[in-house]
């Protein structure tokens, strides 16, 4: 993976668009801290400068302009590390005591509050900026008191120096790990966009990786193995339908075609045309029934023509069915009955449903021997509605009843018996349309299917 492949990733896009929108509110919080920083330093100078100017004015009080003269002085020799400024002027302007050798030039503000730079306090080079306090004491002397904003000023470097390395920190670490998280990301993207080429390039049998992780990659690529699992089974029942079309459809077509040459080489005879037109009218009919149970298995795969689909009465469908079949029934000595509760309804199309029951009715019926029995039950189940046909024929082995539910597979104790192979493939599709249930079980002897259709139950 090239890095011009990450810088192009949405992730990592992402994950920057987030870090600069971290970086903006990171450095708003900063400044709100460093300007509130100030302004509680200030607060404090100031608070100190009132202190020392309030002890000034008591000596003041106490022993008079010599008193404060001398304290000032006293206090001007204690500062050692000159932070503290104090000026104390005649009426007429002239330097009584203190550090500072002139009047800022600055005016005060209407409480006396003054902010200038000083290069030399006392007999030091000491080049600072001063916030002090400016008062008019009785017969006319000027006090100034102020103290230096050097520490401030340290202390406030020293906390922007902190949230700047923290805020160069974050950055560091917010690209790093937005590099990191798009790697990941990317490799698993890759590794994915690699599956699915190999899939169009004709290897269905790849499926996406798990991590493990159970994240949404894993989700993502659970339900892309699921698709292509029935995709899979699709396609691979698309070419058995096929083969099994090709070889189903050869035979009719050569009895058509050889039955045909077979009167044309004869002298005409009326009567051999139409017994072999019969006969070729039979085989296309059957060929139509076909075609017509594919296109039938075909629309109820598709689901197209579930929509806003009416409740209807399986019993009466059932007795519908039962009334059609009850002459073929007869014909062969087999009894057919039915057994309905009633105030019962599933919501389906009753043209699918009739021939999914039809086919169960008409396989049960050729398959049971003379003297057998077919019953068609509906009832009320626990997860819904029951359909099931029962017969006492031979029956389905177990190992086998999921195979015959494909198209055109035929078992060997019945491809001497008539029919295409179609009728289990279309109830099958019309179940799986209705969202029912479809079981096969034994009936002892014979085979019982059920459909449990999510119906309503009567109240």
């Amino acid at each position: 993976m090239q890095p011009a492949d990450l810088f192009r990733a949405t992730t990592f896009r992402l994950a920057l668009s987030y870090l600069a929108i971290f970086m903006v509110s990171a450095i708003a919080l900063l400044g709100l801290v460093s300007w509130s920083t100030s302004v509680f330093i200030q607060w404090q100078v100031q608070e100190t400068v009132e202190a020392e100017a309030g002890g000034l004015s008591e000596k003041y009080r106490e022993r008079g302009i010599e008193g404060l003269t001398e304290l000032i002085a006293q206090r001007a020799r204690e500062d050692s590390e000159r932070r503290s400024v104090y000026l104390l002027l005649s009426p007429d302007g002239m330097r009584l005591a203190g550090n500072l050798y002139g009047w800022p030039a600055r005016e005060g503000d209407t409480e006396g509050w003054i902010r200038f730079s000083i290069e030399k306090v006392g007999d030091d080079q000491f080049v600072t900026e001063v916030l002090a306090r400016t008062y008019v004491l009785p017969q006319g002397y000027h006090l100034l008191v102020g103290r230096s904003l050097f520490d401030t000023r340290r202390v406030k470097l020293a906390i922007n120096r902190a949230l700047g390395l923290g805020l160069a920190i974050t950055i560091i670490l917010g690209v790093v790990g937005g590099y990191v998280t798009s790697r990941h990301m990317v490799q698993r993207v890759d590794a994915m966009s690699r599956t699915a080429r190999r899939i169009v390039g004709g290897d269905m049998n790849q499926r996406m990786r798990l991590s493990g992780g159970n994240d949404e990659f894993d989700q993502l690529a659970h339900s892309f193995n699921e698709m292509m699992d029935e995709i899979q089974r699709l396609v691979e029942s698309l070419s058995t339908v096929t083969d099994n079309i090709a070889h189903d459809l050869r035979t009719p077509l050569n009895r058509m075609r050889s039955r045909i040459d077979l009167v044309l080489m004869h002298s005409p005879d009326v009567e051999a045309f139409r017994r072999t037109l019969e006969e070729t009218l039979a085989e296309a009919d059957n060929l139509l029934a076909t075609f017509n149970a594919l296109l039938t298995i075909s629309h109820a795969e598709s689901g197209t023509r579930m929509h806003n689909l009416p409740p209807l009465d399986p019993a009466l469908l059932a007795a519908d069915a039962a009334e059609l079949y009850e002459p073929l029934a007869e014909e062969k000595g087999v009894t057919l009955s039915a057994q309905a509760e009633s105030g019962l309804s599933v919501a389906g199309d009753r043209h699918l449903l009739f021939q999914a029951l039809a086919n169960l009715i008409d396989n049960a019926v050729k398959y049971t021997p003379a003297g057998g029995c077919v019953s068609i039950r509906v009832a009320a189940v626990d997860e819904g509605v029951e359909v099931a046909v029962a017969d006492s024929g031979p029956g389905i082995p177990e190992e086998s009843r999921g195979r015959v539910l494909d198209r055109f597979v035929r078992l060997d104790a019945t491809r001497s018996t008539p029919g295409n192979g179609l009728g289990l493939s279309l109830v099958k599709a019309v179940a799986r349309l209705h969202c029912a249930q479809l079981i096969l079980e034994d009936n002892s002897p014979g085979l019982i299917v059920r459909m449990v259709f999510p119906g309503q139950r009567p109240s």
